[in-house]
């Protein structure tokens, strides 16, 4: 631990300010308050206070380390003195009626603060041990006394804190409590409390006292101003009555101030405007008979201690002049030696007209709301029907789309020597292949509806080449590969979803997967999913289904040569998906079959 007091003459400066505003604050408490036991308490608190940070002063300005430890000695008896008066100032504010603290609380504050002095005594004459266990040399000036503190001298400093604490939580029980009058003097103080407990917690954290070494003493300035304002301005000087605090904040209102009698003790130059009559003249007379004549709902709040009503003053001709929203106001139940009342007039008439406005235009804004609110759902009921009808139209192009996709597909297959459903068969297989690649549902049926379109380009293929019986000669053979680019060429000039589809199977359903097949020799994922997909299933439809010129594989053959040609002529996953789904593809092989398939052995 350290001195009190940080040894160095920059912050020396801060406390000799500290000092003399603590001994002037309680020098001033004493001559305006000394028979207010909260007063008594704050001086001796106050004086105590400037003890503690004398000693702290000499200590620093000691030259050698035998006199700092004298003047450190001090430091004990006089901490748990400012403890006892804060907590005494804090008890006797809290109930300032109570003429002395309990025995109990005297005893727990006097018993300790005899115990310190009672060490320092000892610590003077060489038992230094009571309260040090081992201190630095600091033989010059302005040098600090470090020390470790005994068990003993621990215990008294923790019990400081503990009585700072306690004055803290009784102010603040005090300054929240609902029944409190002035709780403001006690925010304050309160504040004050809050101050000085964390100056106290700056100058004992190690190593911080030298860098922040005003804070301390500016800390304990500021606590005693709080006190000070909370002492000297809400408790001894007092200030204007309520009543009168109430006029001069609403001179723009009428207000009258009455008395437990209810009658006029006051009122502001509007009420006088309102009544037709000077303020005295108003003075003295009976609330109940000068407003008499008024709405009987104004007297009736008169029998209240807090009331509101609105009321509307009317011409002779019955028209409405001002309406007023008049608050009844009393003083507390317990001030019945100066009980009074209030009674303000707030002028609505403004309010009340905008009100009336505003129900008329909210009126005329609900009648367009309505009107418009028929508008539109005319207008939607209108626009459903034109999408529905668009719907059925889009549905309609599609379908002929799918029809005249058909109907080119078959002319294409008779031509040559496909079987009847090949081109069906086709798509339903792609149809399974791309739901177990996960493609979405419209996807799905882009390519199931495209697939029998993969080889329409045949159309534009001579007869002679298409039904040729026996194997095709290199020239007829690259004759016959024009069939990709033709179709993409028939197919490729819309812009239609699904016939641009076409167009890309039709180019590229004779693509490999490593890239040796044709009109373009891509490879991988460079080939279309689409192309990939209906490549395929129209090698295993040609493969497993009898045809005119060849006669239908056997199901293990087929299946060998898919896992040869795994990677080579076809996507690797694709094959996969193609195995995971082979019993629903042979399912569809015998529904659309042209004649009897070779089961499986």
């Amino acid at each position: 631990m350290t001195s009190l007091v940080s040894a160095s003459f920059f912050s020396s400066f801060f406390y000799v300010a500290a000092l003399t505003f603590s001994i002037s604050m309680g020098i001033v408490a004493g001559i305006n308050g000394w028979r207010r036991q909260d007063v008594k308490f704050f001086m001796l608190a106050s004086l105590a206070d400037a003890a503690w940070i004398l000693a702290g002063l000499l200590e620093a300005l000691s030259p050698e380390t035998g006199l700092k430890l004298f003047w450190n000695v001090f430091h004990w008896p006089l901490m748990l003195a400012v403890g006892a008066g804060y907590l005494l100032f804090a008890l006797a504010y809290v109930g300032p009626t109570s003429k002395k603290a309990s025995p109990t609380v005297i005893v727990l504050l006097v018993v300790p603060l005899l115990l310190a002095t009672l060490a320092a005594a000892l610590a003077m004459a060489g038992f230094e041990s009571l309260l040090y266990l081992r201190y630095n040399r600091a033989d010059r000036l302005f040098s600090q006394l470090l020390y470790k503190p005994s068990a003993f001298a621990a215990v008294l400093s923790i019990y400081f804190y503990a009585l700072l604490l306690t004055a803290l939580f009784a102010v603040a029980w005090h300054a929240l409590a609902r029944a409190v009058e002035q709780r403001r003097g006690a925010l304050v103080v309160l504040a004050g409390f809050v101050a000085l407990l964390f100056g106290y917690i700056i100058g004992a954290l190690p190593g911080v006292s030298r860098s922040v070494a005003w804070a301390q003493p500016l800390l304990d300035v500021m606590s005693k101003i709080f006190f000070a304002y909370g002492l000297f301005s809400e408790r001894l000087f007092g200030s204007l009555t309520k009543a009168r605090r109430a006029v001069m904040d609403t001179l723009l209102d009428p207000v009258f101030v009455l008395d437990k009698g209810e009658a006029v003790v006051d009122c502001n130059a509007a009420a006088s405007t309102l009544m037709g009559a000077l303020p005295g003249d108003l003075t003295g007379k009976s609330a109940r008979e000068l407003f008499s004549g008024w709405p009987s709902s104004l007297t009736a709040a008169l029998g209240y201690s807090e009331a509101e009503t609105e009321l509307d003053l009317p011409d002779r001709d019955g028209t409405p002049r001002r309406s007023y929203r008049i608050s009844v106001a009393s003083s507390s139940a317990r001030d019945r030696a100066d009980a009074w009342k209030l009674l303000v007039f707030n002028d609505i008439t403004g309010q009340k007209s905008d009100a009336r406005d505003m129900a008329s235009t909210n009126e005329e804004l609900e009648f367009w709301v309505k009107q418009r609110t028929a508008a539109l759902r005319l207008e939607v009921a209108q626009r459903t029907s034109a999408e529905e009808r668009l719907r059925e139209l889009n549905e309609e192009i599609t379908k002929t789309q799918r029809e005249i996709l058909w109907t080119l597909s078959e002319v294409v297959e008779n031509r040559s020597r496909e079987t009847a459903y090949h081109v069906v068969r086709v798509g339903e297989y792609a149809r399974l292949l791309s739901q177990g690649y996960g493609l979405l549902a419209e996807e799905v049926e882009i390519i199931t509806a495209a697939a029998p379109m993969h080889d329409v380009g045949k159309i534009a293929i001579p007869d002679a080449i298409l039904t040729k019986p026996g194997p095709l000669t290199a020239d007829e053979r690259e004759q016959m590969k024009r069939h990709t680019t033709v179709g993409k060429e028939i197919l490729g000039s819309s812009q239609r979803p699904l016939l641009r589809a076409a167009s890309v199977i039709a180019h590229e359903h004779h693509e490999r997967w490593d890239g040796k097949g044709y009109p373009l020799g891509i490879s991988g994922l460079d080939i279309s999913l689409s192309g990939r997909i209906v490549s395929l299933c129209d090698v295993f439809d040609a493969l497993y289904t009898k045809r005119v010129y060849k006669e239908a594989w056997p199901l293990e053959r087929v299946l060998e040569l898919f896992k040869a040609e795994s990677g080579k002529a076809f996507e690797p996953r694709l094959v996969d998906i193609f195995f995971e789904k082979i019993d629903d593809i042979l399912v569809v092989t015998e529904r659309l079959a042209d004649v009897p398939v070779i089961p499986a052995s």
